[in-house]
Parts: structure tokens; sequence; C-alpha cells
């Protein structure tokens, strides 16, 4: 601080002389101080001495080769380390002057070579026989021998290099090199009077010759070495001599196996030292693939029961070897096993599952004890046997079976779900999945083992689970008992497995709850991220009123206050694939609605930047006209953004805008995003904005529109996706339509049995609105004659009507299904219409259908939500979207369905002529009949596109459709 203060005052001490001594004294101080924290210095020339700096100088004028051979000679180490690096060149491009001057060079430098210049040496002779530089016989004639001098090092760390450079050597050499050079050095080895590293050294090579050598080979030159060195003095080789009988009996085949290496595997197996009967057995879990049915009854199975009785018995090393090798045990040996040695493996395995563990009674909760207490107990070697039993699981309930699970093994998953230590539920979370995949209608068994590891206070048991937690959902959704909420609508899609409902998995939603806060509140991030992008798999698995009412408002927390943009990215993705297969029309456009709050109109510009990665993801979802009617309107007001960065990101979306637009019907939306690039190109100041409008341009130059059906093959695999986006949606349309009708048929079917005196006054209703209706039709002008011809023009089909007659009667045959829906239950028809909202497209096609026919066409209305009551939307019982009658009279009506059965016709959602007035009656038994005025309404929410048929059932007497039209003027 002393420093800091002298010098902010040294600019008022220079003025003067009298502090000049301090400033200086000071200055000296911070030199100084700097000079000893001086990062970098200056390399001066005392560093290396002449004589030093002329030793490292090389001649210019020598070739590669004369360069090499000075280098081995006379240079230093870094120099020779450089040359053998570059041997393998060398041989490429001078074959025979490397091979005649360089080679011998490299085989002298070795002898007294370091560390380094080995190791380098192993990796380029490796490098030579494997790239083919030279031939075998070369090969064996100029390097094998120097590698079999070097394993003798008496450096273990070299001699163990050079070992494993020979055994990687030995795959590539043929049969005479090895019979002659190498499998003479090992015999030579393996000797007694040989040292232990010498003999180990032996056990490895004839293990690896095995492999290469024909049974007759083996039985002459190999097996009696290794008989006799199973039988060595020396534990060590006979543990590496046991792991190599693998590769010898699979080289003289099963017949001679079973005759010579199975008596010294059920000896070695037996013996006194633990690391032998470790490597035993190993060598049996390797070889049961190899040996028959018989011999496994026989010889195997009893002896791996013995060999696990005293390792449970002892208790000693080999017991976790016996955890982690017991699932290959298992299946190899499941179908030579009875029912009785089945059981009894089974119950081994649970009794290794608890090996260790405290009773109940006395046991206390070591997940909150201290971590110290660890270091005071010695169960290492059973929380081991307890993860080896864990990793094994989905092997024994393969073993077991899937219906024996219950039973046999349930507890037994529980307790290792539940254990004390965090290894073992780490292991236990990261295969469940395997486990409910293999349970298949039994999965709900395990449901509260998932509710447990997912309420976890360990992050890493939650990651475990989490990895794969779209496999765990989609088995739950499949196995379990699953009641599927479209009882009307089948499986139509296959990717829309929304429509299930899974009571059972109500449950897991507090758990799932829980995993994401205990991910939340830690710092990493990444996990959260993970977790919220796995997430977007639980439509699959929950309802959309579940998943709207508490996943929902969660994800939305994180998108408006993480701070980190990875989760906030995850999180609105999920949340769009959330609406995506949300089946709630509400529920849909509020999500949308918050999002478009939330974001785009925000305050804050990262908020803004996120609304495009948003429409990003929208694109993927949705559908084209989804996006158009949803979000087009809300993203292209952030062209004009006062932040330049949202700017800039905007531009990275004006590709993927002009993608969905399809010509004539867009062609107002590509004028407006054609007006809105140039403003940008003639208003915009930002450099980086400009740069990334004009790549945006030339982007926009290269997207070819679709023209009605001139496309092109890429056009029509996006048309067909498209399509398919929007069959999905309807069908989520269709799907909640038919929900509201089956709870009025239940609503309806409840008020049935009605007095007399509610049928006369419904009748009367009937009357007076019969009279009504006749004063609205005949104070509106229809165009009759135009409207089949604008039908056919729109692509839509028309009911057929008479044409000797102004006042046409249509009947309409009912639909079978609805005709015995309306006979069982005894309740009214119901008509189903859907509104969509105006296009600039579709209304300039009305006006100019409206042009041609001399008449006015009717002012599409804005929705005005202060109306009274009277005059205001409402959604009838239904689930329809109607007018009442106060307001019916007054708004030109404009229906939009499937199948167009009145006489007028509909261009993109509106009537080119007047609507009329559409009577519907139904009647039960001649007994109860009910009026309903049915209006098309063009005060519609943008995003409600519904269609349905317009059929009338009728079950005693026929439905009648009465249409009044006014000729021309």
């Amino acid at each position: 601080m002393i420093i800091v203060s002298r010098t902010m005052d040294w600019g008022e001490r220079s003025g003067g002389g009298g502090g000049t001594g301090v400033a200086d004294e000071l200055t000296l101080d911070l030199d100084d101080n700097l000079a000893e924290l001086s990062l970098e210095r200056t390399i001066t020339s005392s560093l290396k001495s002449a004589e030093e700096i002329e030793r490292l100088t090389v001649d210019e004028r020598l070739n590669d080769i004369e360069r090499a051979v000075y280098l081995l000679s006379s240079g230093q180490e870094v120099q020779r380390i450089s040359v053998i690096k570059n041997l393998p060149q060398l041989l490429t491009d001078h074959s025979n002057d490397a091979m005649r001057r360089v080679v011998p060079k490299v085989r002298e430098v070795l002898h007294l070579a370091n560390c380094d210049l080995q190791d380098a040496a192993t990796k380029v002779f490796v490098t030579i026989i494997e790239q083919r530089i030279i031939t075998p016989a070369s090969y064996a004639q100029s390097f094998l021998q120097t590698i079999l001098s070097n394993v003798d090092n008496r450096d273990p760390d070299v001699s163990e290099a050079w070992l494993e450079v020979l055994l990687q050597v030995i795959s590539f050499l043929p049969k005479d090199i090895l019979k002659r050079d190498v499998l003479t050095v090992a015999v030579e080895k393996g000797q007694l009077s040989q040292s232990v590293q010498s003999r180990l050294a032996s056990c490895r090579i004839l293990g690896k010759v095995a492999t290469r050598c024909d049974s007759f080979m083996i039985k002459r030159d190999i097996l009696p070495l290794v008989q006799s060195l199973c039988q060595n003095v020396d534990y060590e080789v006979r543990s590496c001599m046991c792991r190599q009988l693998d590769s010898v009996a699979r080289g003289l085949g099963l017949e001679p196996t079973k005759s010579a290496i199975l008596p010294e595997l059920v000896e070695l197996s037996n013996d006194e030292e633990s690391c032998v009967r470790l490597a035993a057995l190993e060598t049996i879990v390797s070889l049961l693939s190899l040996l028959d049915d018989e011999t496994c009854t026989q010889t195997i199975i009893p002896l791996v029961c013995k060999f696990c009785e005293n390792a449970m018995q002892s208790e000693d090393s080999t017991l976790p070897a016996v955890a982690r090798q017991f699932g290959r045990l298992c299946h190899g040996l499941s179908v030579n096993l009875t029912e009785d040695q089945k059981i009894w493996f089974l119950n081994f395995y649970c009794k290794l599952c608890v090996i260790g563990l405290v009773p109940e009674k006395t046991r206390v909760n070591d997940r909150q004890s201290p971590p110290i207490l660890n270091l005071y107990r010695e169960e290492d070697r059973h929380m081991e046997c307890r993860r080896h039993c864990a990793f094994n699981f989905p092997c024994m309930v393969l073993f077991a079976g899937p219906r024996n699970f219950k039973m046999e093994l349930h507890g037994t998953f529980a307790c290792l779900c539940d254990d004390p230590n965090k290894c073992v539920r780490v292991t236990m979370a990261s295969g469940f999945h395997e486990v409910a995949k293999m349970l298949g209608s039994s999965v709900l068994t395990i449901q509260g083992e998932l509710i447990s590891l997912l309420k976890d206070d360990l992050l890493e048991v939650i990651h475990g689970i989490i990895s794969h937690l779209p496999e765990t959902l989609d088995t739950f959704a499949k196995g379990g008992n699953v009641v599927t909420e479209s009882k009307i609508l089948g499986f139509g899609f296959d990717n829309l497995v929304l429509c299930r409902r899974i009571t059972g998995l109500a449950d897991l939603i507090p758990a799932l709850i829980s995993a994401e806060t205990a991910a939340a509140s830690s710092r990493n991030w990444r996990l959260h991220r993970d977790l919220l992008e796995k997430y977007s798999c639980l439509p699959r698995c929950l309802t959309s009123d579940q998943i709207y009412n508490k996943i929902v408002p969660m994800f939305f927390k994180h998108i408006i206050a993480h701070r980190v943009l990875p989760v906030q990215l995850a999180a609105a993705h999920s949340l769009c694939v959330f609406m995506r297969y949300n089946r709630r029309l509400e529920q849909r456009q509020d999500i949308c609605g918050r999002l478009i709050e939330e974001c785009c109109h925000s305050g804050n510009h990262r908020y803004r930047k996120l609304f495009i990665d948003i429409c990003h993801f929208s694109l993927e979802l949705f559908s084209k006209n989804y996006f158009k009617e949803n979000l087009y309107n809300s993203v292209i007001q952030l062209a004009q953004d006062p932040v330049p960065n949202v700017r800039l990101k905007f531009c990275s979306l004006l590709p993927s805008l002009k993608s969905q637009f399809k010509l004539p019907k867009d062609l107002q939306l590509l004028q407006q995003l054609e007006t809105l690039v140039r403003r940008l190109l003639s208003t915009e100041n930002d450099h980086d904005v400009v740069t990334a409008v004009r790549r945006a341009v030339f982007e926009l130059d290269r997207i070819k529109m679709t023209v009605g059906i001139q496309t092109s093959k890429h056009h029509q695999e996006d048309d067909l996706q498209d399509q398919k986006k929007e069959e999905d949606e309807q069908l989520l349309l269709e799907m909640e339509r038919r929900d509201h009708e089956e709870a009025d048929s239940k609503t309806g079917s409840s008020k049935a049995p009605s007095s007399a005196k509610g049928g006369d006054k419904r009748r009367e209703s009937k009357a007076g609105a019969t009279s009504t209706a006749a004063a609205t039709a005949t104070a509106r002008k229809t165009v009759g004659a135009k409207s089949s011809k604008t039908g056919s023009a729109t692509g839509r089909r028309v009911a057929p009507s008479s044409s000797s007659s102004s006042n046409t009667s249509v009947y309409s045959s009912p639909n079978k299904a609805t005709t015995k829906t309306a006979k069982s239950q005894g309740k009214k028809s119901i008509e189903n219409a859907t509104f969509a909202a105006p296009t600039a497209s579709s209304a300039s096609k009305v006006t100019s259908l409206s042009a041609k026919t001399g008449k006015r066409s009717p002012t599409v209305q804005e929705p005005n939500n202060n109306k009274p009551p009277a005059s205001r939307r409402r959604a009838g019982s239904d689930g329809l979207i109607c007018m009442s009658s106060s307001s019916a009279s007054k708004t030109p009506s404009y229906s939009r369905t499937k199948k167009d059965t009145n006489a007028s016709a509909t261009v993109d959602g509106h009537t080119s002529s007047g609507s009329s007035l559409v009577k519907r009656t139904s009647s039960t038994g001649g007994t109860h009949g009910e009026l309903r005025r049915s209006s098309g309404s063009s005060v519609t929410s943008p995003r409600v596109r519904q269609s349905s048929s317009s059929n009338i059932a009728t079950s005693n007497s026929t439905t009648r459709i009465k249409k009044t039209t006014v000729s021309k003027s």
C-alpha cells in the first residue's frame, strides 16, 4: 500500500527537488522487483558455449543417410532420438542404404541407451512391422534379434517394454521364423535354471505363439513346457502360466484340452495361493465357450460350486473376483444347470449382494456418518463384492428370467439400490435401464427403486439414472399397466405416443422434481443441462395436464432466472417439445404466449436472443403453418431491435423463415420478408449486422421457392415431413374434440330422463329459433350460382344441391358410428365447427372472388373480449367454440370443415358468399328435440385450427339441413 501511494505522488514530487532521492530509491526497488518477477528473460550467449554450439552443428552438405549415421555416432541424445523416430521414413526412401548403414548403428546405440531412447526405439520397431516397410525375413534378420536380446535387459521397465514389442511382432512373423527364432528362446527361458523374470516372459511368449501354431506343433513343442510351468515352484510363474491356458487350449482343440489342460486347471483352482486360484477362475470362465455340455456338467459346475463355497468361507481376495465373474459364469453355464443348481447360484448371488452389511437393527445410517470412519473399517473387500454384484445384476435377471424376478431378485435389487456405499448405488443407477428392458410387462415392480434413485442425495447417482432416463421411461410406458387416454383414436401415428396416460407413473413426478432440484442447487450446470434435455421424453409417460401443472412452471423458472445459457437452451427446447405433444389447445396457447411474453417482449436482450433460438426449435418441431400463425409475427419484430446483437442473431433465422413459405399462398409474407431485408441493408449502421445480413442474402438467393406442384426431390421430402407434422397437429385437435364429446355424452346421459314439460319448453325454443333463422336468412344475400364454382377452384368438395329451385333441401346421410352412439346413449347430436385464423393470402383471395361476383366481401372482425357476455365467444358443452344467439344474427358466419356439405364454398377458411343459417334438429324416440344454432365466426383465435366432419346423427328420424338462398340481384 505504501508503494502505491508513493507512486501516485511521484508526479507531484518530480516537479520539486526535495523528494528526488526518495523517488529514485523507490524506483530502483521497483525495478528490482519487476526484474525478479519477469516471465520473459533474454537468452544470453553465455548459456551455450562455443564448443557446445560447434558440437550441435551439422554440415548441410550431408545427405539423409550420412547425417543419420553422423548423429548416431557423435550426436547428442536428443539428436539420436530424432534419428530413430525418423527411421521408418529412411527405410521407405533409402531402403538399401538405411538397412546397410543406419540399422547397425541403431543396434549399437541401443546397448547403452537410456530409457527415453529405448522407448522411442520400441515404438519405431512396431511401426516398421505393422506398416510392412520391409519383408518379415529382413525384419527377423535385422530387428528380431535386437528385440530378443533387449528382453533380458537388467532394467525391468525396459525389459517389459521390449517384451510387449515381441508379443506384438509375433502376430506378423511366419511360422518357420517363430519356430526357429522365437520358440527356441521361449523354451530356453522357461527352464528351472532361469530367473523368475525369464520364466514369466517364457509363459507369455508361449501363450502368444500358441495362437499362431497348429495343434500338432503345440502338442510336440509347447505342451510339455506348459505343463512344467503349471507345476513350477514359484506361485507367480504358476499364476502367469494359468492365464495363458486359454490360448493354448484353443490352439489344441476340445479333446486334447479335456485330457491335458483340464487336469492342470483343476489342480490350479485348488492352489494354496489366492492369486493362482483367481487366475484359474478367470481361465475357467474364458473356456466355457470351448467346452462341451458333458464337460461342463461333470467337471466345471462342481468345480465352480466348490470354488465359490471356499471363497465365501475364507472371504479372501478371491471373493471380489468371484463376484466380478459371477455373471459370466451363470450365463455360460445356464444351459447345463438343473433347477436346484440354478436356485443354488441365485442364493449364492443374493448372499454376495448383502455381504458386509450390518443387520437392520444395529445398522447406522452410513450415508450420514462422517467419511473419516471409513478409514477404520475393513469393508473395502465387501464393498467391491457388492459393486461387482450390482454390475452383474442385468445378467442375473436374464439368468433367473423376468417371470421369477419379483420372487427371486426383487428384494436383492431393492437392497442394492439402497446400499450405504455410493459406488454400489452409482453402479445400480447406471444399469437400471437394462434391468427395466428385461422386465418388460413387469417393469412397474421396480418403480419404487427408480423413485429412490431419483431422490438420492448424491449427484453421481442422479447422473447415472438420468443418462438413460428416456430409455427407462419408454420401457415403463410400454411395459407398465397403462390406461390409454385415446379410446376413440388408435395410434395412427408411430411417433405420437402422447395419447397414453400412464396412471402408474404419476408417482414419479415428485421424484423427477427432486432430482431436478438437486441438480439445480449444485454447481454442476452440465448435469443440470443434461437433466433438462432428458426431461423432454416426459410426454411419453405423463399426461399433458401433469406436465403442464408440475413440470412446465419449473422450466419457465429456469428460462427466466437461470444465468447459464446452455441450461436456458435445454429448458427452452424441452418446453417446445412439451408444447408440441400437449393435447390441450388452451395449454399449448398458454405456453406459446408465455414464451412470447417472457422472451420476445422482454426488456432484457438476452431473452430476446433466446427467443430466436426458441424459433429454431419450433421450426424443427412444428409444421410451417403453425409457425407462421403463432410465432412468425412476433419474431420478425426483432429485426428492428435496438440491440445490435439481437439483430445479428436474427439474421441467422432469415433463411429458415423463407423456407417456410410456399407460393402463391405465402406471396404476401415473402414480399414482407424481402422488404424487411432491404430495410436492414439500407438502414443498418452496425458493421457486424451488415455483414450478417449480406451473408443471409446470399443464402436467401440459394433457397428455391416451392411453386404449386413443381417441386424438386428435396422439396417433396420436406413437404412430406411438414404434412406429417400437420397430421399430428390435426390429430391432437381431433383427440381433444372427441374427449369433449365423451365428456358431453356422459353429462347428457345423466340428464336424459326429463319431463314432458321440459320437452315442451324445448319445442317452444325450437319454434322460436326457426322463425329467427328464417328472418335472418331472408336478410342475408348469397351467391348460390358462384358457390359451386368457387368451391371447385379452392380444391374443396361441395355438397350436391338441386339447381331447379332456390330453396334446396340437402339430406345428409348420418355416420354409422355416430348413429350407433346416438342410439345407445339417447343423446343429442353434435355438429362440429372449426374456425381458422385468416391469413393475408386468404384475405386477398376472398376479396378477388367477391369482386368477380359483384358482391362485397364481409369484413373480418378482430376478436374483442370486452364485449358483453351475450356476444362473446363461449365454449359449448361439447368442447366447440360457438356463438351465442344474440351475436349470430349480427355477425356473418364462416365455417370450415373437412367435408363441406353446404352449398356455399370456402376459400382458406372464409366463405366467398354470405353464409346461410343452419338449423339442426335431433330427436330421440320422437319425444325430445333440441335446436342448436351453429354459426361460423370470423372472431377466432389465430392458433385455433380444428377440422371435423358435420355428421348429424339421428336415431329414429332423419336429420334435415335446410338452407335458404337468395337469388342474385
